[in-house]
């Protein structure tokens, strides 16, 4: 299916528990407490309405709805904060070699961020920590406008003045490096002083902490009261070695994909057509390039029209298209516009917050940071939620080939206090190489003078326009075709799209999309779905399983000017290794039916002479169609590794059973000449794997034998008094939506269970009659890196409801936890589960 009607993208917005309720007989929705995050502002109502399903015990597998009354809460106010590492730069460099030594300054860079949902102030101390020769020389500084002017601290503290939610304060630590220093010394700085650098945590009274400080009542947009989870620290470390060069830049993407393409329901006018397009933009909190570049903040840049230093994403509008609405902009950012010819490059054009009145004058159009809220994006910061709707224009003609790829400008934060003079960040969509960083590693060609690796200068003459003149010049560039920002090559690379309403003769694809559209085309749309997983299956330990048969709806469309009889068979996948040997798959419409089975070893169905045919479909009628997917028995699971040695093979992944929709000819059977559109059922066994590791920390024990201070699938051997740390894996592993009009596999509700006391599990039993169990539990530690629900129980069987506590007996200790995951795990996305016992 060449397009779709009205489908919409529902990207990844997962959001935390807002309130905890019970649905009671009466049908009333009552409120018992408001379990509150960071992630939603205080002071915000919110309404609520429930409904449940249910069955007839007489009419067993009817469904049966009921809605309740409406109720509403308000969010209480929840503070946060995360101090994270934002690279080193040098104030004074004595030899003039760009590296720290003996008597040179060098800046430590942190950024502390409000993640709670309430504007917050912060305390910073006047001290940072520091091992190895060097030591803290002068005050702290910080920054509330993203690096541009510095407050010095000139008392023992600092509490830094309203903070709003998401918003940032960059704060640096001069630290001289001493006259000993020798070669391949290693300097490190802490700012704040959490454990191992927890983020975000209860604060637990110390010198040196970094923690949130609530405004008072009746400070612009706070909430009253105070912070329900009380006051938050966190802390983080960074080092240098002496004599290397230092070397601290952004790194940054912008990211590009087309979420919709609607045709308004006419299938040979493209006037009426709209194309949507979801960007965002991502700092990277590692060095991908292997140029050793400390990962620094994004930070803005000078933007004509717009007062201060600002992050531009910017987008050209394409050929035969126009501003089709205004754009959807994230909370603390901007929608900006520019008329100037399209031949003006971004970062030159002038912009403006106003639209213009006349939406087909825009030539571009942009998103910039709020600097009252964002003056920064993080390392390990991504941000999504930018949204650009597109019309084709009256005067164009089919086919229309869309062409069109996003940009980014920003800066890396600098010692001076001009943001002009800050190394520039420059970033085109298309890949996942960040600020267009070459396949290789270098940088941009031209942007690096002096040859460290980390681009310099950005001339103007090195900046495309952005604006895609034709298919030659499409292809100039480089495309991705898979309109996921996969593509490789330098620079940047365009997303295409063909509007083109001559491939609509014929529409084949998942219920109620036919005109769906796949990673490559409108051949390979697809719908997925999982059979069941007996308990108990490990993967990659060669289990395999006889799945139950698994249904599928297709629909079909005609989309010629005459009515049309459409016949319908399976044919091969792309990789016919792809599909088991025996697979049977029935096809049936009204009271048709048939069934094909699948030869491995010659590449092909049987009976393909004998088909079904919907006959005398009308012109741009849509006709629905039954297919059931029949795995054989001894199938693997689609979460085993290709290969169980190789933790980066890949998992196995789905079953796709192709299903093409043709138009017969007078020549018996298919030859692939007819008219025709395929659509792939995909079947999975199993798509959420669980993979679990472990790790021996010291705690009050022996150091941990060399090797097993990381995480892996090896077995340990901790000693008294040492911490294990387990970590749960949970990996979404089907194929993400990669087009438009595809039906994907969200793992939701995912509870995932830890029981020490079954299930050949035995961490939280008496194994060695001591009386004493043999773990316990780290209280704080029973941790979700997503959104979850964490549970605990004691006993032995652990089914009483326990708080998060530590003892030595299966009764005063937690012998179960439950780890209840809010919202879908999307396809591709995974979390870890992590909790710690200690060895008694």
């Amino acid at each position: 299916m060449s397009q779709k009607k009205n489908f919409v993208n529902k990207k990844a917005k997962i959001y935390r528990s807002l309130i905890a309720a019970t649905l009671v007989v009466n049908g009333i929705f009552q409120f018992v407490a408001p379990v509150l995050s960071e992630g939603t502002r205080a002071g915000t109502s919110i309404s609520n309405t429930a409904t449940a399903t249910y069955e007839d015990p007489n009419n067993p597998g009817t469904t049966i709805n009921t809605t309740s009354n409406t109720v509403v809460v308000t969010v209480a106010e929840v503070a946060g904060i995360t101090v994270t590492g934002a690279g080193t730069t040098l104030q004074t460099d004595v030899d003039g070699d760009s590296a720290a030594d003996a008597g040179d300054i060098v800046y430590f860079n942190y950024t502390v961020t409000n993640v709670g949902n309430d504007p917050t102030q912060f305390r910073i101390p006047n001290l940072a920590s520091t091992t190895g020769p060097a030591t803290v020389s002068g005050n702290l500084e910080y920054s509330t406008d993203g690096g541009t002017t510095w407050t010095e601290i000139t008392t023992t503290e600092a509490t830094v003045p309203s903070i709003p939610v998401n918003g940032t304060v960059q704060v640096r630590v001069p630290v001289t490096v001493a006259a000993g220093a020798q070669a391949n010394d290693i300097i490190t700085v802490k700012l704040g002083d959490t454990p191992g650098d927890d983020q975000n945590q209860l604060r637990s009274p110390d010198g040196g902490d970094v923690y949130t400080v609530d405004n008072p009542d009746g400070t612009t947009d706070e909430v009253a009261g105070v912070p329900v989870n009380g006051v938050r620290e966190a802390s983080a470390t960074q080092q240098v070695t002496v004599d290397a060069s230092l070397k601290t830049y952004a790194l940054a993407k912008v990211l590009k994909e087309r979420s919709d393409y609607n045709n308004s329901g006419t299938l040979t006018d493209i006037t009426d057509d709209t194309l949507t397009y979801d960007l965002s933009l991502e700092v990277e909190q590692n060095d991908p390039t292997n140029n050793g570049i400390t990962p620094a903040p994004l930070v803005g840049t000078t933007i004509n029209g717009l007062t201060g230093p600002r992050i531009l994403v910017s987008d050209a509008i394409p050929v035969g298209t126009d501003l089709a609405s205004v754009p959807a902009a994230p909370p603390g950012w901007e929608v900006v516009y520019t008329t100037d010819p399209i031949t003006t490059d971004a970062n030159a054009a002038t912009w403006t917050t106003s639209a213009p009145a006349d939406l087909t004058t825009v030539t571009r159009v942009g998103f910039v940071n709020d600097p009252n809220i964002v003056t920064s994006v993080n390392p390990g910061q991504t941000v999504p939620g930018f949204q650009i709707t597109l019309q084709v224009e009256s005067t164009a003609t089919a086919p229309l080939t869309v062409n069109n790829i996003a940009q980014l400008f920003g800066s890396t934060p600098d010692n001076d206090a001009d943001p002009t003079n800050n190394p520039p960040v420059f970033d085109e969509s298309g890949d996942q190489n960040p600020s267009n960083f070459n396949d290789d590693g270098t940088p941009l060609a031209g942007t690096d003078t002096d040859g460290d690796g980390i681009p310099d200068i950005l001339l103007n003459t090195l900046i495309d326009d952005g604006f895609i003149i034709d298919a030659t010049d499409a292809i100039a560039i480089g495309v991705d075709t898979g309109n996921n920002n996969s593509a490789t090559g330098d620079g940047g690379e365009v997303n295409q799209f063909v509007i083109d309403p001559s491939a609509n003769a014929l529409l084949n694809g998942p219920e109620g999309t036919p005109n769906a559209i796949g990673p490559t085309d409108n051949n390979d749309d697809f719908t997925n779905k999982s059979s069941l997983v007996p308990p108990g299956t490990i993967p990659d330990q060669g289990n395999t399983i006889d799945p139950a048969a698994v249904p599928f709806t297709n629909t079909i469309q005609n989309g010629g000017a005459t009515p049309a009889s459409i016949s319908l068979l399976p044919t091969p996948p792309d990789n016919p290794a792809d599909l088991p040997d025996g697979t049977t798959v029935t096809i049936s419409y009204q009271d048709q039916s048939k069934t094909y089975t699948w030869n491995a070893i010659i590449g092909q169905f049987d009976n393909l002479v004998d088909f079904i045919t919907v006959p005398d479909v009308a012109s741009g009628a849509e006709v629905n169609y039954g297919v059931e997917v029949n795995l054989p028995n001894n199938t693997p699971l689609s979460t085993d590794l290709n290969d169980p040695a190789d933790p980066n093979s890949g998992t196995i992944g789905g079953f796709p059973v192709p299903i093409t929709a043709f138009v017969d000819d007078l020549i018996p059977g298919f030859q692939g000449t007819e008219t025709n559109n395929r659509t792939i059922d995909r079947v999975y066994t199993g798509f959420l794997r669980l993979l679990k590791e472990s790790r021996v920390l010291q705690g009050d024990g022996n150091a941990p034998i060399a090797g097993q201070d990381q995480f892996s699938t090896d077995p340990k051997q901790p000693s008294s008094g040492n911490i294990i740390e387990y970590r749960i894996t949970y990996n979404n592993i089907s194929d993400p939506e990669a087009g438009t009009g595809n039906i994907t596999l969200n793992a939701d509700k995912v509870v995932i269970e830890e029981d020490g006391t079954t299930g050949g599990n035995n961490w939280a039993l008496d194994n060695d009659g001591d009386n004493i169990i043999d773990t316990s539990n780290i209280v704080g530690t029973a941790q979700d890196s997503g959104n979850a629900n964490i549970l605990f129980y004691s006993g032995n069987p652990s089914t009483t409801t326990a708080q998060d506590q530590t003892g030595t007996t299966v009764d005063t200790d937690v012998t179960k936890y439950v780890d209840e995951v809010t919202g879908a795990i999307l396809p591709g996305q995974s979390e870890n589960f992590t909790f710690q016992r200690k060895v008694n």
